[in-house]
């Protein structure tokens, strides 16, 4: 019965995320990719400007998370060190979530410095504490001071119906925690682990820090908005909030669907697709960037520059460098898929059949499609430090990229897998075993994240092409021309899937047999 339950959460949080899917769907299904990009467009590049430099604060605010949570273990570090571990955990907890991604990381980068196991599980639990605590506290005053709307759909099925109410227990829990902080200075024993509190000027520095990073997150993705949606920042405040809160407690990775979900249904306005063009911008800027540049400082570690904050920052950096890369890797491949599903427009067709044939341009799309199908297995590869899975994942990259341009000049997609591309190379050094991952067990989490990327895509495409609804034809694409190469990169992706699954299955049966052999020897 154990081993079955252990696929009880990935099945809870897949359902979960198919349920956010299936409704923001029907929530948007009124308006066209050509509406939504549209409303990205009259975004100024002012906004887009404060937006940057507000998410530059606030990663330099979410330093304060690992620093408190030293202070509560009574550890000391560099404060360079601190800031490092800080942006890269958070960058990739953010884009992957926090079991998957950043407890991960913190784990490696402080055993590299000699933390104990115990002393990290204290840390991560710290850095939760100090979240929730913010999160709790400032949801109770807002509620209490500027009762924010909430829709009678959603009142008539709460137990408390004055939001006041809820804001007063939320706050009392907050402060409970604080007086307890005060006044408690044993250890506590919690289902036989040992918890000690954190001094009183942490804990009342752990209420600080939470919710101005809440506050300057929120405002990040606020300024985006347009003016003449009438939201103001209080009533905006808590609908971002209790999105984070949802994309906590459901561990989906990056919180896709539900966080842009809670978003629009807590909005209360007409403009959803406005809404919904910021939230698509605020990704690119809070998540999106700061991976890439968590994938930059790798770089620059590989290169061996010569500035000293570089080549210290590349020595932290190496004890992760292969988890990165496998991430980054991962993630291009996705890029690759999705740009490989979209349709392209029908000027750029007619500007590359000046220049090349059409069947240069299905070959294109074939191979970004194929490559980017591939690298999400592959990823597996570098995550175990294989030689032949850098020389898999390289080669790909750059059939993914020629891929990209070849069948559109989908360029911003080829830019962002060239980046992944030089990071996985300047971290060459990093991937010297012999072993091959396809004739080694995966682990289901792995093959469920590919195969899962897979069917999202083939349900893009199905949702972009299928004759009964025409989405292509409908927001100014041609739909035949689009519809019948991404069918083919689709059973050429399912073909190359079950050939190699085939192929699987004879290397691990041929390395049974040889460790079989080896024994009685």
């Amino acid at each position: 019965m154990k081993k079955y339950l252990r696929y009880l959460g990935p099945l809870l949080v897949t359902g979960i995320f198919l349920l956010a899917v299936y409704l923001l769907y029907h929530k948007l299904k009124a308006y066209s990719i050509a509406q939504i990009r549209e409303s990205i467009q009259q975004i100024s590049y002012g906004r887009i400007g404060v937006s940057l430099v507000l998410m530059v604060i606030n990663y330099m605010i979410l330093v304060g998370y690992d620093w408190l949570a030293l202070k509560a273990i009574h550890k000391k570090l560099p404060l360079p060190r601190v800031g490092l571990v800080s942006f890269v955990g958070q960058a990739v907890s953010y884009n992957f979530g926090a079991l998957l991604g950043g407890t991960s990381v913190r784990y490696r980068f402080y055993s590299a410095w000699g933390f104990s196991l115990a002393e990290i599980v204290r840390l991560v639990l710290m850095l939760a504490v100090t979240f929730w605590v913010g999160a709790l506290g400032l949801c109770g005053v807002i509620f209490l001071l500027a009762p924010p709307y909430i829709p009678e759909e959603l009142l008539t099925n709460m137990p408390i119906k004055d939001v006041r109410v809820l804001g007063l227990l939320l706050t009392l829990v907050a402060c409970s925690y604080l007086v307890l902080c005060f006044t408690m200075r044993k250890p506590v024993h919690i289902f036989g682990r040992e918890f000690v509190f954190p001094a009183p000027r942490i804990a009342v520095a752990q209420c600080i820090v939470a919710g101005v990073d809440i506050v300057a997150a929120a405002a990040c993705m606020y300024v985006l908005l347009p003016g003449d949606i009438g939201i103001s920042f209080l009533d905006f405040l808590p609908s971002y909030l209790m999105a984070q809160v949802a994309v906590v407690l459901t561990h989906i990775p990056g919180g896709v669907g539900v966080f842009e979900l809670v978003i629009l249904e807590l909005s209360h306005t007409s403009h959803e697709q406005a809404v919904f063009a910021a939230v698509l911008l605020f990704r690119l800027i809070y998540y999106i960037l700061p991976l890439l540049a968590a994938a930059l400082l790798l770089a620059a570690y590989e290169a061996r520059q010569r500035r000293s904050m570089l080549r210290e920052a590349g020595r932290w950096l190496s004890v992760l460098s292969h988890s990165i890369s496998a991430y980054l890797v991962f993630v291009a491949g996705l890029i690759l898929l999705v740009s490989a599903t979209l349709p392209t427009a029908p000027r750029t067709i007619a500007l590359l059949t000046q220049w090349l044939p059409m069947g240069v341009l299905g070959v294109g799309h074939f191979v970004c499609a194929l490559s980017g199908a591939a690298l999400l297995f592959v990823a597996y590869g570098l995550e175990r430090r294989q030689a032949r899975a850098f020389h898999l994942a390289t080669g790909l990259l750059c059939f993914g990229i020629i891929g990209a341009l070849l069948k559109g000049l989908a360029w911003e997609p080829a830019l962002m897998v060239a980046v992944v591309l030089l990071a996985v190379c300047l971290a060459h050094r990093r991937f010297y075993r012999r072993s091959f991952f396809w004739e080694e067990p995966i682990p289901a989490y792995w093959l469920f994240g590919a195969l899962a990327a897979l069917g999202l895509v083939f349900l893009l495409g199905w949702f972009l092409y299928h004759p009964a609804w025409d989405r292509a034809t409908t927001w100014g694409f041609e739909r035949p021309f689009n519809a019948s190469r991404t069918l083919r990169a689709f059973l050429g992706i399912t073909v190359v899937l079950m050939v190699s699954w085939c192929w699987r299955l004879l290397l691990r049966q041929r390395r049974r047999r040889r460790q079989h052999r080896q024994r009685q020897a």
